[in-house]
């Protein structure tokens, strides 16, 4: 799995291709509500009123109170009672999580670990009380830095979920899940794609294959696939959720946009990856065109949807400069939005000002001069410059009268170049004015780079002696 991942510096602004898109992961550190430890019901009064009250004070961020309060439900434990131990560990989980989200990681650690000494004794090591406050030490290490312990206090957990609840257990997805997201933090895709290989092989083993049941790892495996731009895995995850939703929804279902959209913003993804210029590809025009079909043939759908759904076909046909096409689409959504007097905010930032769609960022490393006998640089060996370029954007999207207005240093002629040629290669959405397609002047593209001193040097050298320095006031 790890060799099909690729990396590509191709920076994608489109349309709405995220209409309704999946929630994404959160981080980490924010799941404390997962890991608070309530009493059960026959816990006594005063230990589930000084729980409540440990949890509002969370929620509503007072996190000294609620580290207060976890000290006080670990104080009035009655050392006497038969469920003495569990409810002592289980403050202490309280007691850790409250310092945890307030920094002070070492008495969270401290904490957790006398949870699980008091779990480990009354129990088992292999007690299924001891996932969570595995889990929240392996967070409280993430935090402090320390990945190494984090992912043994993970790995112990899982092996404990294991044991108790089976290899193939949802049991283990809270990990597998966390797991994934340090994967992703630490620009660790290969692993990150272990990871998610193993989620998706959980939810295969218990449900079919048009399950509905199914569709969170696919949203999971298609929304990663994207984040890696791994364009046809993310096009086949979204083809699969689309043949979930066709057999379990109405043809003209709303359930069915996001996947329309996704699958055409995939594919032509792809398309553009392989440098193909002005050829369209029938299979994403017809995604988008039945995404919008449904919009306009479901009265259920929000005028949003519908506006997204003409913006996204309208930008698809701007992408290959077919004007006239893309324009009617841009039309219609301009009437759309211009149909009440609240659609005109919309209107404004969707279509009153050039929105960008593909942006391919220059490479920010200027080492032009290869020179094997060259010692060993550092990135400390690097200067940072400034470009900013000056352009037009035309009435069908496309740059022109490109125009290097600041450089710093100056006349460093083929970082110029480099910048110039990229900012011609950007697609916009035109601006619309009263109905119509707009050329949008005195657009300005700033960008830092880094060069080494001696690059810089023999350009303005070969410069002199090209006659052709140019002076930039």
């Amino acid at each position: 799995m790890q060799n099909a991942f690729r990396k590509s510096n191709f920076l994608c602004v489109p349309l709405l291709w995220a209409v309704v898109s999946a929630a994404s992961a959160s981080s980490v550190t924010d799941n404390w509500a997962e890991l608070i430890q309530a009493p059960p019901t026959s816990a006594d009064q005063q230990q589930r009123d000084r729980f409540t009250s440990f949890n509002e004070a969370l929620v509503n961020e007072s996190f000294s109170e609620a580290e207060i309060t976890a000290k006080q439900m670990i104080e009035s434990v009655d050392a006497d009672a038969i469920d003495a131990v569990p409810a002592r560990a289980r403050a202490l989980q309280n007691l850790a999580i409250a310092q945890q989200v307030q920094g002070s990681h070492e008495s969270a650690i401290q904490n957790y670990q006398a949870a699980l000494h008091l779990i480990a004794g009354e129990e088992d090591n292999l007690s299924p009380s001891l996932i969570l406050p595995l889990r929240g030490l392996a967070i409280v290490h993430l935090d402090t830095g320390r990945v190494d312990e984090a992912f043994a206090a993970f790995d112990r957990a899982m092996h404990v979920s294991n044991v108790n609840y089976g290899p193939h257990s949802f049991k283990q997805l809270p990990i597998l899940n966390t797991k994934l997201q340090i994967y992703l933090e630490q620009d660790d895709p290969g692993s990150a794609l272990d990871v998610l290989d193993r989620i998706y092989m959980l939810y295969t083993r218990k449900y079919s294959r048009v399950s509905e049941e199914l569709l969170p790892a696919l949203y999971q495996k298609a929304e990663l696939y994207g984040q890696l731009h791994m364009r046809d895995e993310a096009y086949k995850a979204w083809r699969h959720i689309r043949e979930i939703k066709r057999k379990h929804y109405a043809k003209n279902d709303a359930a069915l946009i996001e996947p329309n959209i996704k699958m055409a913003h995939h594919s032509v993804s792809a398309l553009r990856d392989a440098v193909y210029r002005a050829v369209t590809t029938s299979s994403a025009e017809k995604h988008l065109k039945r995404a919008l079909w449904i919009a306009e043939n479901n009265p259920d759908v929000d005028w949003t949807i519908r506006k997204d759904c003409l913006l996204a076909l309208a930008d698809y046909y701007t992408l290959f400069d077919l004007k006239g096409r893309a324009h009617r689409y841009y039309a219609d959504a301009w009437e759309l939005m211009s149909s009440d007097e609240v659609y005109l905010a919309t209107r404004a930032k969707n279509l009153e000002s050039p929105v960008a769609l593909t942006q391919r960022r220059p490479n920010p490393y200027s080492n032009f001069e290869y020179n094997p006998d060259r010692e060993k640089v550092t990135r400390d060996d690097y200067l940072e410059g400034e470009l900013v370029v000056q352009f037009t954007i035309n009435d069908h999207g496309r740059t022109e009268d490109h125009q290097v207005v600041e450089a710093n240093p100056p006349n460093f002629s083929r970082m110029e170049l480099r910048v110039r040629n990229a900012v011609k290669e950007f697609i916009y959405r035109p601006r619309y004015v009263d109905g119509l397609a707009a050329a949008t002047s005195d657009q300005h593209y700033r960008v830092k780079y880094f060069y080494l001193p001696l690059d810089y040097d023999a350009e303005i050298a070969r410069s002199h002696k090209r006659g052709g320095l140019i002076v930039r006031k």
